[in-house]
């Protein structure tokens, strides 16, 4: 089983093993994978009709669930392939992002035990609710709208967010990050996964929004549809001295790019007081419970 770090170049290989799975996780979309990816941090390798997702977090080497290409395979097989790999390397054999129809075939091979996840299970939210944040639970993000609109809204505009604006993107990335701890594990990496992902939108076919506010862009977000209902944004930045700017970036984003589509899935909270609470005040539809596997 031969690893190589991910580059854009692979993104017709591993859509060829994840879309037959019709994953609606953010883990496994190329774009996650590429932006996440720098140096050697996510590595693939294709081996026996299946495909492996190497990383590590904390010095702790893991992988993501193989995926085979065709979802009825020998799930078995490629299982019994990944823990060959990792007695090779001489480390525990582990796995994350297990989720959906993946958990549903690791569950038909014994052997193995799965523990719930859930810092990093995603918030799904229905487009609707996050368009027009109606009804009693939604009235707070309406009066947040309500108060940028009357403060901005007269030198407040919603753009698109295109790959020549990278350097007004990373000044608002830089903004966010003053007062914060930037040896913070992911900080610097969240930077070059933003980077990365500005830099090959098109190809990676993500769509961008912002605002600006008397033309300095002040907010930004970035996401992409990976499903015929579904899509999942990557990345949410905005000044936070600005009361109402991440409400408002929210929903222009649906309604100027995602209309068309039934959910939303903004991603996992990560296990962060702050972040579980706003994600959990958007009401969502559902959940996508995510799980660990280890050898029982």
């Amino acid at each position: 089983m031969e690893f190589q770090p991910i580059d854009i170049q692979m993104k017709a290989l591993v859509e060829r093993y994840t879309k037959p799975w019709r994953l609606q996780c953010s883990e496994y979309t190329f774009t996650n994978l590429f932006m996440w990816g720098q140096g050697e941090g996510i590595r693939v390798a294709e081996h026996n009709g299946a495909l492996f997702i190497a990383a590590s977090w904390e010095n702790s080497p893991f992988m993501f669930a193989p995926l085979t290409e065709n979802p009825e395979g020998d799930y078995a097989a490629a299982l019994a392939d990944a823990v060959a790999y990792f007695r090779k390397i001489g480390a525990e054999p582990s796995f994350r992002a297990i989720c959906g129809p993946i958990k549903a075939a690791f569950e038909r091979c014994p052997g193995f035990v799965l523990e719930e996840d859930r810092d990093n299970s995603d918030y799904v939210y229905s487009m609707e609710s996050l368009l027009t944040l109606s009804g009693k639970k939604l009235h707070g993000k309406r009066n947040h709208i309500n108060q940028f609109r009357a403060q901005y809204g007269d030198v407040a505009e919603y753009v698109e967010i295109t790959p020549d604006m990278l350097c007004e993107c990373m000044g608002v990335y830089c903004e966010w990050l003053s007062g914060k701890d930037a040896s913070e594990p992911g900080v610097l990496s969240e930077k070059e996964a933003i980077r990365r992902i500005l830099t090959h939108m098109d190809t990676l076919g993500v769509k961008g929004g912002g605002i600006r506010i008397q033309g300095k862009l002040a907010a930004f977000t970035l996401g992409e549809q990976i499903d015929g209902e579904i899509a999942v944004i990557h990345i949410e930045k905005a000044d936070s001295g600005i009361p109402g700017l991440y409400t408002i970036i929210n929903q222009q984003f649906v309604e100027h790019a995602w209309t068309k589509v039934k959910y939303i899935n903004r991603e996992e909270d990560m296990g962060l007081e702050g972040l579980r609470r706003a994600k959990l005040s958007y009401n969502p539809a559902f959940m996508i419970d995510k799980f660990h596997g280890r050898l029982a």
